[in-house]
């Protein structure tokens, strides 16, 4: 097995298709993101037919009070391999993957972080073994597949839904320049109060809703909410094989209470996953996040969401915290 680091859109093969979080239009994303860069990894056999690939990003944060520069590395989900490699084929290149990692890292990084792992078992050892410490996290999702969606409101958001639309309330997906200026806008200016969700730059946003012909993407879609022609709302998610990912939603709720836009933005785009045949609806902004949003978890519920428990790995550049970390929770 070969493995080959590329670190520019410009010389990235043709990838297996899989995971939006290792997609070609995440990397474009994350190249083109201040204080980001994508390595993507990819594994082949002695043929040079992809077995798998993982994207991994180095990302940096700089802090004036105090003065700090901060370098760390995010492992985004388990990868995408071959259809017809095993679970111990994968787990194996998964562990390939992460030693090249090893390999590239800053001398000042502080840690490295492997999340969005659905499974919970896969590659345990594997990490565990490099002195990774799993901390609790959570994911919310709806099944698309076994019920309407409108079946799994709550009492209380059927008649927010319903009252809203008899008001004249649409939505659609943003096609046009203008609306998706707007819809960005909207967005921009709702996360910038936000501490704990943050928004990436609005050029990174255009990034992923355009393909590099300059067409519409497929792999991400902004939504917004109108009312007598003026956008009170918008969402954008990610599309992976059967899996929508809500990735930001907002709506000027203070300015329309009783039309309920940031309600209808994330129904906006849960209405055109179901449309679309897609299996189950995930709600990014869910993970990993602290006790004091609970209050936006229970929102989200509302929506019929399960939530299911995974883990989310760390290592430290310092040992001695990796095994004061391990002691307190393995």
């Amino acid at each position: 097995m070969q493995i080959e680091i590329y670190t520019k859109s410009q010389t990235l093969p043709a990838l297996i298709t899989g995971s939006a979080l290792h997609s070609a239009l995440l990397f474009r994303t994350i190249e083109h993101s201040k204080g980001c860069k994508p390595y993507m990894f990819v594994a082949y056999d002695e043929q040079k037919n992809e077995l798998g690939h993982l994207l991994v990003i180095k990302r940096r944060t700089i802090r004036i009070i105090p003065p700090v520069l901060n370098y760390w590395y995010t492992i985004n989900g388990q990868g995408v391999y071959h259809s017809n490699c095993t679970n111990a084929e994968r787990e194996n290149i998964f562990a390939a993957f992460l030693e090249k990692t090893f390999d590239i890292l800053d001398f000042r990084h502080t840690f490295i972080e492997a999340l969005n792992i659905e499974d919970s078992r896969f590659a345990y050892s594997t990490l565990s073994a490099r002195n990774f410490t799993p901390l609790r996290d959570q994911r919310l999702y709806i099944s698309l597949h076994s019920k309407d969606p409108h079946e799994r409101l709550t009492r209380a958001y059927k008649a927010h839904i319903r009252k809203a639309e008899k008001s004249g309330v649409t939505h659609h997906r943003a096609t046009t320049p203008d609306e998706i200026k707007e819809g960005l806008k909207l967005m921009r200016n709702y996360y910038r109060s936000k501490i704990q969700r943050k928004l990436p730059k609005e050029n990174v946003l255009r990034t992923m809703l355009y393909t590099t012909n300059g067409d519409l993407s497929d792999e991400a879609k902004l939504f917004i909410v109108e009312h007598r022609g003026k956008i009170i709302g918008s969402s954008l998610c990610l599309y992976e094989n059967g899996r929508a990912n809500l990735a930001f939603s907002c709506g000027l709720r203070k300015s329309y209470p009783l039309l309920y836009p940031g309600i209808m933005a994330i129904w906006a785009a849960i209405t055109d996953a179901h449309h679309n045949g897609y299996a189950h609806f995930e709600f990014l902004e869910a993970r990993a996040l602290p006790f004091t949003q609970r209050k936006f978890i229970n929102t989200l519920l509302n929506y019929g969401g399960k939530q299911v428990g995974t883990l989310r790995w760390y290592r430290f550049k310092w040992n001695w915290i990796n095994k004061i970390l391990r002691k307190i929770y393995i």
